[in-house]
């Protein structure tokens, strides 16, 4: 009854028995009573007005914050998509717990940063690997090991995931996140480019000689006007030169991640070669020969390959390019690539903890990882779902993804990760806009005052440290 009398239409009656009470007062000149059942009547119809206008949206963004399984995600509008049908599953088995979707879709890691100061984090958060060792430390995720051995709600991360997936989320030992999805990178390469050109396609053991010589016969001046149509490569930010770096034999950080080992006659060779990409070889094109953005290059001809992971497939896939996938050549230093992950953390301050693991466990279970492979947009962490990843796209060869774990190796990230991302970057574009040398590049990181102060760096005096 009480809760009748709050809604639009109890108040409304409210209203007009306020209202006629106050015309009898009138009548009866009783002005102190007639004035006080007037206001009442005014202020219970402006409250019924408001509730009719606002109620549903008040339940939307409020109530069910208590009522629903709140879940926090970022993405493309395809992955939106992959959420609703992973979510559309579970709703299927767990009628019983709702849950409400926060898609958001800018400043992912800002916002989640200032929920969980303010208490009222999402129960579960998809969370990267790169800001992950910031966040892990502050005491915002719930510790997942017990989860993991609850009965009928298993998880054997050991056992059914991917090893750098697990080790992509653990702090101090302990696990604060499932892996549910992720990637490595490879080179992305059109079948097109290299027919037009008389190229034969990668091999699975080609060198960082036979990528280069690649490159050089894929780059061509088509028409004849002195101009090139088309480059054999895009020069990629650092991060997506990790796969190259490491063939070189070179690394950012040792094992601890505490000291900056970006020094030595590897990293000149990584940083020389990538630099002479664009400016010795010209088989990559300048800031201002090939301004389109994404993959537009790549899919009007006029790139024949680029660096990225599974997540560039879909876009590929719905425009009809054909393309195919291939490994990172091996160098000197042998070979490697960069893996990236993305995981469900539970929101420690949840009061809704056994809904959320419920969610976490069925989002990395097998029916729902399929939904993932079928999207193409990541590699599933689940291993037993690398056949349904395979097999959605059978024009190109996505096994190699899988292939590729193999000598796959996490990124070195630290709590410092977006101070080295900045420094390493603003240097780096120095370099490839050949403003500095690759030595002077690698000096000036290792002189680096913010740098400095996050790492143990090498001496800077006399010749480049070896």
């Amino acid at each position: 009854m009480a809760s009748w009398a709050f809604s639009e239409f109890g108040l409304w009656l409210i209203a007009a028995v306020a209202a006629a009470a106050a015309v009898v007062a009138s009548r009866l000149d009783v002005p102190r009573a007639t004035r006080a059942l007037g206001w009442s009547a005014a202020l219970a119809f402006a409250a019924g007005t408001l509730v009719w206008m606002f109620a549903d949206t008040y339940s939307y963004y409020f109530g069910q914050k208590e009522n629903a399984l709140r879940l926090s995600y970022w993405g493309s509008y395809r992955e939106h998509e992959m959420w609703k049908d992973i979510i559309g599953a579970f709703r299927h088995k767990h009628p019983d717990i709702p849950v409400r979707q926060e898609y958001i879709t800018d400043e992912y890691d800002s916002k989640i940063h200032r929920l969980l100061i303010a208490n009222d984090a999402p129960d579960v958060i998809l969370f990267q690997d790169e800001p992950f060792p910031q966040f892990a430390s502050t005491g915002g995720f719930e510790r997942l090991d017990a989860y993991c051995e609850r009965p009928g709600l298993e998880v054997n991360l050991e056992r059914d995931y991917w090893k750098t997936a697990v080790d992509s989320f653990r702090h101090e030992g302990k696990t604060y996140a499932i892996p549910v999805w992720g990637g490595n990178c490879l080179v992305i390469y059109s079948r097109d480019a290299f027919r037009t050109a008389g190229v034969p396609e990668p091999t699975d053991d080609w060198t960082t000689d036979e990528f280069l010589a690649t490159c050089q016969a894929l780059t061509a001046d088509s028409d004849g006007d002195g101009r090139l149509d088309r480059f054999g490569f895009r020069i990629p930010g650092w991060v997506y030169w990790l796969p190259f770096h490491y063939a070189f034999g070179a690394t950012y950080l040792d094992p601890t991640r505490t000291r900056w080992t970006l020094s030595g006659k590897e990293a000149e060779a990584s940083f020389g070669f990538w630099q002479g990409l664009r400016h010795t070889h010209h088989v990559a094109p300048h800031r201002d020969e090939l301004i389109e953005g994404g993959n537009v290059p790549f899919m009007t001809g006029r790139l024949g390959m680029f660096v990225s992971g599974p997540w560039a497939m879909p876009t590929l896939n719905e425009a009809a390019v054909d393309y195919d996938v291939a490994h990172i050549p091996r160098g000197p230093g042998g070979q490697g690539t960069r893996v990236t992950w993305d995981g469900l953390v539970m929101a420690s301050g949840s009061r809704k903890k056994d809904w959320a693991w419920t969610f976490i466990h069925f989002t990395t279970s097998l029916e729902a990882q399929e939904i993932v492979a079928r999207y193409q947009r990541s590699v599933p962490a689940l291993k037993a779902a690398q056949k349904a990843f395979v097999e959605a796209n059978p024009k190109v060869h996505a096994e190699r993804f899988i292939e590729a774990f193999a000598y796959s190796r996490i990124q070195p990230i630290t709590r410092y990760w977006h101070q080295m991302g900045r420094e390493v970057g603003t240097q780096v574009d120095l370099m490839l806009d050949n403003k500095q040398t690759a030595d002077e590049t690698l000096r000036n990181l290792a002189a680096n005052e913010q740098l400095r102060k996050c790492f143990t760096m090498p001496e800077t005096t006399g010749t480049q440290h070896r």
